[in-house]
């Protein structure tokens, strides 16, 4: 005969060994002792989770069933079938598991961040604002207002998007994420003062934010203040040594300020750790052939081509190279293929 005591020591005996990541040690335990607690919904629903995790959908399924046979309106049992389902792919089902949750004990308002996220996942937009903020009637949370202000900017309503985003910044306005959102919001609108503000004061609260530096960068640049983008990029770069954009937007700098040996460089630097980045080798090629160095030129867009073979660009520019350099059959050839390409 086996207790209420007893399963709480086989479960707890499943934690320890959850804690030591031994996963598949805690199922063979609480099967072993299934017997015992088969109509425990507490047994059963750790069982549901420990298959989750494993991603064993169709064993959690199969123990859920047996829990809702206990009880068909046990909260912790509806949560997880929302869970189960979700990993199904059965939506309606598990959005309706979670909506009876919430019904049942409005209180576990934490179901309708997933039931938003799910909308979300399959691309009913309205229908996850609707959920989120059935959420944040109960909690304000940052995460999820910087998060409807990216849904609500993809659908369009910028107002929205901005509102929500007032909200997050009056709860933390030190958060560098939010920082950054506010000031990709103000690049946008082609107010890039405002935009470098923002960006300015997510790399004071973050050192290390490679995206504040980068946009901060991009700001600069769009404001033409080079001296002070080559700054930022560089700072990017000292973060991360192989960051291939860093390298790419200060070699645009260098190029914009004539400075033709350094742009090169940057270049190269950017192909050396992605050499089938496109606009690289595009810029590298239109430097060399500025310069009349027809066979660089030349050399960068066939070395591209083992990586871009169908790229119509490359084909047009191997073109235009060779009609200037006075090779009119070859240009042909490539404004042919380029033009097929692009067909």
């Amino acid at each position: 005969m086996h207790d209420n005591n007893d399963m709480i020591k086989i479960l707890s005996e499943a934690e320890e060994l959850i804690n030591q990541h031994n996963y598949h040690k805690a199922i063979e335990l609480l099967e072993k002792n299934l017997s015992y607690f088969e109509n425990e919904e507490m047994f059963l629903n750790f069982l549901v989770r420990l298959h989750l995790y494993v991603g064993d959908t169709q064993s959690a399924l199969n123990y859920l069933n047996r829990s809702l046979e206990i009880e068909q309106e046990n909260l912790t049992t509806l949560d997880l079938s929302g869970d189960v389902f979700a990993k199904l792919k059965d939506w309606d089902q598990a959005i309706l598991s979670w909506k009876k949750v919430s019904e049942l004990d409005e209180k576990r308002y934490h179901v309708w961040k997933k039931i938003g996220n799910l909308y979300y996942e399959i691309g009913e937009y309205h229908e996850a604002v609707q959920a989120f903020n059935n959420f944040l009637e109960y909690e304000e949370d940052i995460e999820l207002y910087s998060f409807l202000a990216s849904i609500f900017k993809k659908m369009g309503n910028e107002i929205e998007s901005w509102n929500n985003l007032m909200k997050a910044e009056k709860l933390d306005s030190d958060n560098e994420k939010i920082l950054i959102q506010i000031g990709e919001t103000y690049f946008d609108l082609d107010n890039h003062e405002r935009a470098k503000d923002y960006y300015k004061k997510a790399t004071e609260v973050n050192p290390d934010s490679i995206p504040a530096w980068f946009q901060l960068g991009k700001s600069l640049e769009a404001t033409q203040d080079f001296i002070q983008a080559v700054e930022s990029f560089s700072k990017v770069i000292e973060l991360d040594p192989d960051n291939v954009l860093g390298f790419f937007n200060l070699a645009k700098i260098y190029a914009a300020l004539a400075n033709i040996e350094e742009a090169t460089r940057y270049y190269e630097e950017c192909l050396s750790r992605d050499p089938a980045f496109l606009e690289a080798t595009l810029a590298l090629a239109s430097l060399s052939w500025a310069s009349k160095n027809y066979d660089k030129a030349i050399a960068y867009l066939n070395d591209s081509l083992r990586y871009n073979e169908n790229e119509n660009r490359i084909f047009q520019m191997l073109g235009d190279i060779y009609e200037d350099n006075g090779e009119e059959e070859k240009a042909l050839e490539f404004w042919e293929k380029a033009t097929e390409l692009e067909e």
